[in-house]
């Protein structure tokens, strides 16, 4: 069974990590930026187009995932 993580953020760290993990864990990641977002579509990268700054929006993502 395969690792669920979230990775939150889709800039240049955070879709580096997203596109490395995924070749060996089930990988989302959060952003605002819908380009971003994407591009990580095109490596299989499952995503959701959020506000983390929003009040309680990150405890919401973030409670099926084994590491975030």
């Amino acid at each position: 069974m395969s690792k669920k993580i979230i990775v939150l953020g889709a800039g240049l760290v955070g879709s580096a990590i997203a596109i490395d993990l995924n070749k060996n864990a089930e990988v989302t990641s959060v952003d605002m930026n819908s380009g971003a977002l994407d591009k990580l579509k095109e490596h299989g990268i499952k995503t959701i187009q959020a506000n983390l700054g929003e009040d309680g929006t990150i405890q919401k993502l973030v409670k099926d995932y084994d590491l975030v």
